[in-house]
C-alpha cells in the first residue's frame, strides 16, 4: 500500500490533485494499491508519527512570510528523515520563493511552479509511480502488450511505447529504445490498449505521455523525441480532449 498525501490548502487545487490521483489509480496505475489523503501541516506531521513505509506527498510551499516557508520547508526535512525513499513533489506557489525552495530541498520526487497545469500534474505523478513500480518490483500483466511471434512471446511496458504504426499488413510497436514490428492489425491492438494512448491518424496511434505538442494548425502532434505524427480531421476532436490542453488551431 502507497499512502498518498496531498498537502494543499487551496481546495481547487487540492481537488485536482485528488482527481488526477485517482484516475490513475483506476487506471493506468491498478497495480499500485493507493491509499489517498488530504491534509494540512499538522495532519501531515501525524501521518508522518504513524507511517513508516514509503509514502508520496504532494507538499505546496504556498506562504508569503519566512516563517511560513520554513515551516514547509522543515515538513519536506522531515518527510526525507523519516524514510529517505520517500517521494515528495514540492509545488511552489509563488515563482519568486523558487530559488530558496531549491537551496533548502535536497533531491526531491518533483518540482512543480505556478500555474499548475494539468498535463505536468500529470506527467509528475506517472514519473514517480513509475519509479515506484519499478523499485519495488511490482507487476500487472495488464500493463504489458504481449507480442507473439512464432514460439516466441515479448512482453513490452505500455510506458515504454510511444506510439504504434499501420505499415501495410504489420505493425511497427515504436518505443523509447527501438522498433518491434509484428504481424499484427492496428484496429484490433486498438480496444486492447489502456487509456493513456489515442488515435491521431487511420495509420497511428500516439502514447499520450509522448506527446510535446499538439498542433491543429498543421494537422500534427510532435512528440518529446521531435518526431511528428499526422492528425486526421474524423480524430481531431477525441484527441484534443484527450491531450487536457487547448491546441493551436
Amino acid at each position: 500500500m502507497l499512502p498518498v498525501i496531498v498537502c494543499e490548502p487551496n481546495p481547487q487545487l487540492r481537488v485536482q490533485w485528488m482527481e488526477e490521483l485517482d484516475e490513475l489509480a483506476h487506471g493506468d496505475y491498478a497495480c499500485v494499491r493507493m491509499n489517498l489523503m488530504y491534509g494540512l501541516e499538522h495532519e501531515l506531521e501525524r501521518m508522518l508519527e504513524t507511517e513508516s513505509g514509503v509514502m508520496l506527498v504532494i507538499l505546496a510551499v504556498s506562504g508569503g512570510t519566512k516563517d511560513e516557508i520554513n515551516r514547509k520547508l522543515a515538513l519536506f526535512d522531515a518527510i526525507t528523515v523519516r524514510n529517505r525513499d520517500n517521494y515528495t513533489l514540492v509545488c511552489i506557489h509563488d515563482p519568486n520563493q523558487v530559488a530558496e525552495v531549491l537551496n533548502r530541498c535536497m533531491r526531491p520526487a518533483g518540482i512543480l511552479i505556478k500555474p499548475f497545469e494539468r498535463v505536468r500534474m500529470e506527467e509528475s505523478l506517472r514519473r514517480i509511480l513509475d519509479d515506484y513500480i519499478a523499485l519495488q518490483g511490482i507487476e500487472d500483466n495488464d500493463a504489458f502488450m504481449m507480442i507473439s511471434s512464432g514460439r516466441t512471446i515479448q512482453r513490452i511496458a505500455y510506458t515504454e511505447i510511444m506510439y504504434l504504426e499501420a505499415c501495410d499488413k504489420m505493425l511497427n510497436i515504436c518505443t523509447k529504445r527501438h522498433v518491434i514490428t509484428a504481424r499484427m492489425s492496428l484496429n484490433a491492438v486498438e480496444s486492447t490498449l489502456p487509456k493513456l494512448f489515442v488515435r491521431c491518424h487511420r495509420s497511428y496511434i500516439v502514447n499520450r505521455n509522448c506527446i510535446e505538442q499538439l498542433d491543429l494548425t498543421n494537422m500534427m502532434v510532435e512528440l518529446k523525441t521531435r518526431e511528428k505524427l499526422p492528425v486526421s480531421r474524423s480524430y481531431k476532436n477525441a484527441l484534443r480532449q484527450s491531450f487536457g490542453t487547448e491546441a493551436m488551431e
